[in-house]
């Protein structure tokens, strides 16, 4: 799927849900773009359109890093 039409996909959806419903729907849209195997690199190229998307895109990317911080994290906790 290209980049212009899941842009377009996802602006013509967004105008018709309410505004504090749309950070839950643009991770639901992230995580299915994902389960249909579009790639990271996709993702990155649609920042920009929408403040919610660019959130969810945000957190899919960094999410990796997010886990392996939280590792560190529970490596300390069993030293105590």
């Amino acid at each position: 799927m290209k980049e212009d039409l899941i842009a377009d996909l996802w602006t013509v959806i967004v105008e018709h849900i309410p505004e504090k419903q749309r950070s839950g729907v643009a991770s639901d849209f992230v995580n299915t773009l994902l389960d249909h195997g579009i790639k990271d690199t996709v993702l990155e190229s649609l920042q920009g359109i929408d403040p919610y998307l660019d959130d969810a895109i945000e957190y899919v990317i960094d999410g990796e890093e997010i886990e392996e911080d939280n590792d560190d994290y529970d490596s300390y906790d069993d030293e105590e």
